[in-house]
């Protein structure tokens, strides 16, 4: 049966820090904290005291002392508040500084260049002819073209039945093999429409040029409107084992559950490299500007 709500499950990497108390039954005080956040707090007090009363800072005047201690408090609150990962600000700090060089933002990728800090981006060491990708880590994924099933007009039974099926199908999958699902917006897939167009063409067997040139104008609109200036979402699942087993294991619990089910994947289909390529193309070139989004799955 379908959970009324959902919540994001807690970390397996918890440690005692990551422990919530509440300081008291009423106020602002109520609200659960971490420990690390009021050893944080704690520890950020003690320093700002100390540095007021027993550096420079404690004879540079009633002013100046004033200003630096509000300016300590605001940066301990903001620093010390939590993220939505229930991880502190602070952590923030190392991979913004780490952003801050001009050379860390910038990776060249001419042919003359060092190819190591791309290689590091990319983390792909190639892609075969059937589709399967081998990473750098050792792992090898595949990619699927997916469609779902989810609308804001369902019924509540069948709301309640991709719940289910869904809830059901994480329980199944193992952490060997992660689950990452790519939302991209591209222009609309008309190959099967430019095929069928074509299979009229060659059933012509009066040559018209009137029925050509109708012919052609049917293309054009297929190819440059419809197919390029008319983009619409696409999702992609990305299965990646960290070895061949592991993603052998997660393509057959994935395969049977578009097999058993429509309710969580209605359709799926494997890409090949031709198809695989032109996706991923898409986080390092784009797509008319547009920004393909990720989410991965917990394991």
């Amino acid at each position: 049966m379908a959970k009324p709500s959902y919540k994001v499950p807690s970390s397996l990497n918890r440690s005692f820090l990551d422990h919530e108390i509440t300081l008291s039954k009423g106020g602002w005080a109520a609200k659960p904290s971490p420990i690390k956040q009021l050893l944080f707090f704690g520890g950020g007090l003690l320093a700002l005291l100390w540095f007021s009363t027993s550096t420079f800072v404690a004879s540079s005047g009633p002013v100046a002392i004033t200003f630096f201690a509000l300016w300590g408090l605001a940066a301990i609150v903001y620093f010390g508040g939590l993220m939505e990962t229930k991880e502190l600000r602070i952590m923030r700090v190392p991979a913004f500084l780490a952003y801050l060089p001009h050379k860390a933002r910038h990776v060249l990728a001419r042919r003359s260049s060092n190819p190591t800090d791309f290689y590091s981006i990319v983390g792909i060491d190639g892609i075969d002819e059937d589709g399967l990708i081998r990473f750098s880590d050792g792992g090898e994924g595949r990619v699927y073209l997916i469609v779902g099933s989810a609308s804001y007009l369902l019924f509540d039974e069948d709301r309640i039945g991709i719940l289910d099926r869904v809830d059901s199908f994480w329980r199944k999958i193992e952490t060997t093999c992660e689950h990452t699902f790519i939302t991209t917006k591209e222009p609309q897939r008309v190959y099967h429409q430019v095929a069928n167009l074509e299979r009229r063409n060659q059933a012509l067997e009066v040559r018209d040029p009137d029925l050509l040139e109708l012919q052609n104008e049917q293309y054009d609109i297929l190819t440059q409107h419809v197919g390029g200036k008319f983009p619409s979402i696409h999702q992609y699942l990305l299965l990646k084992g960290k070895n061949a087993d592991a993603l052998r294991k997660g393509h057959q619990v994935f395969q049977a559950e578009v097999g058993g089910s429509t309710f969580m994947i209605k359709e799926a289909a494997r890409l090949d490299r031709e198809d695989a390529e032109p996706m991923l193309r898409a986080f390092y070139q784009g797509i008319d500007d547009e920004v393909p989004s990720l989410k991965a799955s917990p394991n």
